[in-house]
């Protein structure tokens, strides 16, 4: 069975260049406790297929406005002088609608794509805070708590602001 808290890569990209041998070890949190340059692997460590690179953040998401896209890179019908005013007013009433279960779908779509594309965390500037009617959430967090369930199902790393 191979250890699920170690890592052994023949090639890995540390913070003083490239690096061969490489033992790689972290604890229950993900954190990473041990890398241990020239080092032979482990009996039953997972041996990794090609060079080992540090993730990728995405350090600026609004995940909720993944779901408008496209819906603004036009003109609307009968608009004359359309702007980022315009753009603004039409982001917000569509923020306004989103409810917590839709914010939960949109943004564990999202982090897995962000996964796909080879993100491993990315830092989330969330200002939603009330539900279609324009009113507070009797709890502050109730979106917050949809994103943050979002990024544990797609496994992200998720710092939310």
């Amino acid at each position: 069975m191979k250890n699920a808290t170690s890592l052994f890569a023949k090639h890995a990209l540390l913070p003083h260049g490239w690096a061969r041998d490489v033992s790689l070890s972290w604890d229950g949190n993900g954190v990473l406790t041990a890398v241990t340059p020239d080092s032979q692997p482990g009996l039953g460590v997972a041996c990794a297929v090609g060079p080992v690179i540090p993730g990728m953040p995405n350090l600026h998401s609004h995940a909720f406005q993944r779901a408008f896209a496209g819906l603004t890179e036009h003109r609307s019908l009968g608009a004359t002088n359309d702007s980022f005013w315009s753009w603004r007013d039409l982001m917000y009433r569509f923020a306004g609608a989103v409810t917590p279960e839709q914010l939960g779908h949109i943004a564990t779509a999202l982090y897995v794509e962000m996964l796909e594309a080879g993100y491993t965390s990315v830092c989330e500037f969330h200002y939603l805070h009330h539900d279609s009617d324009g009113q507070p959430y009797a709890d502050d967090a109730t979106l917050s708590a949809s994103l943050v369930d979002a990024a544990d199902r797609a496994g992200i790393g998720l710092t939310l602001l």
